[in-house]
């Protein structure tokens, strides 16, 4: 069992909190040496809130329409919207926000439904991630979003190790430099392979699976 770790606050919010595992992980696109559980800003509604709360405080003066939710952040995307469109908040102030996930295929591939497209399709949208760490996925995400016909005009994320993605800045709410230490590298490249070190654990978007 993973049973190191320690507990980072962010540094705008104390209330937002990540455990960090250090180790020899995997994800689909690299090796890293920490995993960064988002489990309790996910799932537990105190802390969804106050990490939506900081997350809309960059984005009161953009219009949004739809806040996309990938990667489980449904409860924070959730927030997000109530925030940007309570009563003062300039642009977006009393406004109809929704947030939608879309759903994968059989290709691996992002899609709507049809009763979501409307929600994308000339729709202004704020795309919401847990973690940014090579920009893959992010990548993937924003094709899609291009492909149904959505303006992209935000990109949020609870941590990220990158500042932008196609000359569009994310802000996230950890950075890498908020942490002691995180590296990426590509697998035959990691220097735990290397030195014969084997997996303590597989990441995907829900957690991880220790080996």
């Amino acid at each position: 069992m993973l049973s190191h770790y320690l507990t980072v606050p962010a540094k705008g919010n104390k209330k937002i909190k990540l455990n960090i595992y250090p180790g020899h992980f995997t994800t689909s696109h690299a090796h890293v040496d920490n995993y960064f559980s988002m489990t309790e800003v996910r799932t537990s509604c105190t802390m969804a809130e106050e990490a939506g709360h900081e997350l809309a405080k960059q984005f009161r003066n953009t219009q949004i329409d739809t806040v996309i939710c990938l990667e489980y952040t449904q409860i924070i995307g959730a927030y997000v919207a109530r925030e940007l469109s309570q009563p003062g908040h300039e642009i977006n102030s009393g406004a109809e926000i929704h947030a939608v996930t879309p759903q994968i295929n059989s290709n691996n591939q992002l899609m709507f439904p049809t009763d979501l497209q409307p929600y994308v399709t000339n729709r202004s949208v704020l795309l919401l991630l847990s973690t940014v760490s090579t920009g893959r996925s992010l990548a993937r995400a924003m094709e899609c979003i291009r492909y149904y016909g959505g303006r992209l005009v935000g990109i949020g994320s609870v941590f990220s190790a990158i500042d932008e993605s196609g000359g569009m800045p994310i802000v996230s709410i950890f950075r890498r430099g908020d942490l002691s230490s995180y590296n990426s590298y590509r697998s035959d490249e990691c220097p735990f392979c290397k030195a014969g070190r084997k997996l303590d654990g597989v990441i995907n978007t829900g957690g991880v699976t220790e080996i």
